[in-house]
């Protein structure tokens, strides 16, 4: 693992977050630049850095973010509409860190891998809505970083 996490990093992690819920989408790291007033390079290195610490996660040989959990930066099997927005969620588990995150009610869309079915989900005041809700995590949770894209 890299050095430690700087103030600066932190602050480029927020703004990496704010960014993806106003948008749908994690800013690229020459709009972290702009933001910050630092060379592309070092917000390259802040994206790595952010990584290396399991605080983001970037498109394997690439500088680019594919997650900030529980967002997601590519389309996947779950759909969160909160809003006016929808996001795109790493997994089942993501997809109600979402709202929880949001403090907001979410409908969620998901397809199931084994049947290619789409079940559809509620998170409304804090509570679950499904009828019923069963997920499956095929790692345990001290497996997840083994292969984030597979879990």
């Amino acid at each position: 693992m890299s050095e430690n996490l700087t103030d600066q990093d932190w602050r480029i992690r927020l703004y990496i977050y704010q960014s993806f819920v106003a948008r749908g989408q994690p800013p690229s790291h020459d709009e972290v630049a702009q933001q910050f007033r630092v060379d592309p390079a070092e917000a390259r290195a802040a994206y790595q850095r952010l990584h290396e610490h399991h605080t983001l996660f970037l498109e394997p040989g690439a500088d680019v973010v594919r997650m900030a959990n529980p967002l997601s930066a590519v389309p996947t099997a779950y759909r969160v509409y909160v809003g006016e927005m929808a996001y795109w969620a790493n997994c089942a588990w993501d997809s109600l860190g979402i709202p929880a995150m949001l403090g907001a009610d979410a409908r969620i869309e998901a397809t199931l891998a084994h049947a290619g079915e789409t079940v559809t989900y509620a998170v409304e005041r804090g509570s679950l809505r499904a009828d019923p809700f069963l997920v499956h995590f095929p790692l345990p949770f001290v497996r997840w970083y083994d292969d984030l894209l597979h879990t």
